[in-house]
């Protein structure tokens, strides 16, 4: 990668009844709502959600107690532990995933939404926690709330009972695997997750794996439990009504389904709890219609679809996330053509992301990698793959172009998509001018034969030189199964300001820089790890550096100080470059080190 060495939809308008929004911090005057001081173990009350299609349905539920102290994933510092029962949950078995938000009201009167549920409990979910409603309209007035995600524990008044044992306490862990982790170091803790069921479409096996290893530290755990049918008619949104909430939307997504807690005009809250706990956001909003409850361990889960965009989730806090309704979120648009000479086949990918630097720059590489394997049919495999990216932003002079090509023995369908995380953080994370990133065009062409060159053999006309003279280098490339090597000369400066002694001239592709990692755990890690900094002073430099430099068909000879690590840029912070390029026409492949001395 460049920086490790240097549908269009339709859109669904709902109509909002005009309520009228309230003064920041008190409740909505034509919304009943009962505060956490008014409510008593015993009570009884309704709760609402869809366990079918888009209406909601009704459910009892009764106080057990109110959880003192907490945190954790749902952000309030106090939570009422119900239990549900009655037909609607016989049939669902309990409690599910995407019950997250359900508007939970005694007398009338809204108490909060169900936010949490125990996993791994059998034959039911019968339990489950609510936040209460006066954390919540902190959120809907986009005000922060002022609790914490702190890891800390909830505390009943009286002991309760869980799948025939009794417990004094409630921990909530940010998903149901961290919570099979979390119970197994407190034994005498309850243990639940948010009630959020997430899921991801359209993906390749091998994309998917990797995007569930990176999103799980931070909260979502994925569902296989997409129904994939967007195109029904949206019903009118109320409380107890079902929505999604995504942050990538075409041939792949990436989102979940809530339910709302309450609807003030064109503003909804919903979830009970944080998406991501990002603050100001902008995700996108869906309508929503649940296809079944799904009876499974660890939890229950609803399976649903996702439909037309009917606003944004502009607050994700602690307690809640809040949308308006009519109103639509910035988006990236990447597309993906993936042409198969072998085959002479043409498979098109397109998708849209949150304008948001993170996802991006995650589901961009993830996009095209299953947008390569479709196209092949397969995962992994030998190959090479000649791929151009194409970056528009506003602030960008024009459009940026990157041309590279890339062979691996294993997988060049991951190879192919490498240089896109570094497209991303040009896009959305550069250091020198902010950009408003529009698109991303990737096209790959694929194809099984092997292109590539080995160094076989490097020759100076000196060991020793001098700073401000130059070494001429004569590099011998055995392209592969030809019949004679080629030969390419490259004369390399020796900076005046280098330091004298010994040193390294090293030859290698200027582009493959972990030729022993492989290519899956290089997408992974670069994924993983924080981006830095392009380490230039100025965006032009950048745009140059990206289009032109770390081509795997460059060859790359440098003198490199003794001591010196074999990558970065380091060669580049003389006065002139310790280094230089020439193009080829293959892959090259080796690496090769002289000692010489600068005296």
């Amino acid at each position: 990668m460049v920086k490790r060495l240097a549908v269009t939809f339709g859109l669904l308008l709902v109509l909002a009844i005009p309520l009228g929004v309230p003064a920041a911090g008190a409740p909505p005057s034509s919304l009943a709502i009962m505060r956490l001081s008014e409510i008593r173990p015993g009570m009884r009350g309704v709760g609402r959600t869809v366990v079918f299609g888009q209406r909601p349905q009704d459910y009892a539920f009764e106080v057990m107690d109110i959880l003192q102290t907490g945190g954790g994933p749902v952000g309030v510092d106090r939570l009422i532990m119900v239990r549900v029962s009655g037909p609607l949950m016989e049939r669902t078995g309990g409690t599910a995933a995407g019950m997250s938000g359900s508007p939970m009201y005694i007398n009338g009167r809204l108490i909060g939404a169900h936010s949490a549920g125990f996993v791994w409990r059998v034959p039911s979910s019968d339990i489950a926690l609510v936040t209460p409603i006066q954390d919540m309209l902190k959120v809907l007035d986009r005000r922060p709330t002022g609790a914490t995600l702190r890891p800390a524990i909830y505390h009943a008044t009286r002991p309760f009972a869980l799948a025939g044992r009794r417990y004094g306490s409630v921990a909530i862990a940010p998903t149901a695997g961290a919570a099979a982790r979390l119970a197994a170091r407190l034994p005498g803790v309850a243990v639940a997750a948010p009630a959020v069921a997430v899921y991801a479409r359209g993906l390749s096996p091998r994309a998917y794996r990797i995007l569930s290893d990176l999103v799980e530290p931070r909260g979502f755990e994925l569902l296989q439990g997409y129904g994939g049918r967007g195109d029904f008619a949206a019903e009118p949104i109320v409380a107890g009504s079902s929505i999604g909430i995504q942050d990538v939307r075409g041939d792949i997504e990436f989102g979940g389904i809530c339910t709302v807690t309450t609807r003030v005009g064109d503003r909804l809250l919903a979830c009970g709890h944080p998406w991501e706990n990002a603050g100001d956001v902008e995700y996108i909003m869906t309508a929503s219609e649940v296809v079944t409850v799904v009876r499974a361990l660890p939890r229950n889960f609803k399976v649903g679809n996702l439909g037309a965009i009917i606003g944004v989730i502009d607050q994700d806090r602690p307690g809640a996330v809040a949308g308006t309704l009519g109103r639509y979120p910035r988006l990236f648009n990447v597309r993906v053509v993936v042409t198969d000479q072998d085959a002479g086949t043409r498979t098109e990918v397109g998708t849209q992301i949150v304008r948001r630097r993170d996802m991006a720059r995650l589901f961009a590489p993830l996009v095209a990698l299953s947008a390569v394997e479709r196209a092949r049919n397969q995962a992994g495999g030998e190959g090479t793959a000649i791929t151009k990216l194409t970056l528009r932003a506003k602030g960008l002079p024009r459009p940026i172009v990157r041309e590279n090509t890339f062979f691996s023995t294993q997988d060049v369908a991951t190879a192919s998509v490498l240089d896109i995380v570094d497209a991303m953080e040009l896009a959305f994370y550069n250091d020198l001018r902010t950009l408003e990133p529009v698109d991303l065009t990737v096209e790959v062409v694929l194809t099984r034969k092997r292109n590539t060159a080995s160094i076989v053999e490097v020759q100076t006309d000196a060991r020793e030189v001098a700073p401000g003279g130059t070494l001429r280098v004569r590099v011998t490339l055995q392209p592969y199964l030809a019949e004679r090597p080629e030969v390419r000369v490259v004369e390399v400066p020796v900076p005046r300001d280098f330091p004298r002694g010994p040193a390294f001239l090293v030859v290698r592709s200027a582009g493959v820089d972990a030729p022993s990692v492989p290519v899956q755990a290089q997408l992974g890690q670069a994924l993983a790890v924080e981006p830095t900094p392009w380490g230039v002073d100025n965006l032009e430099t950048a745009l140059r550096l990206f289009e032109n430099f770390a081509k795997n068909t460059d060859l790359l000879v440098r003198i490199q100080p003794f001591g010196l690590p074999a990558t970065g840029l380091d060669f580049t912070r003389f006065d002139v470059p310790a280094a230089r390029t020439a193009r080829t026409e293959w892959v090259i492949q080796g690496v090769e080190r002289l000692p010489i001395l600068i005296r």
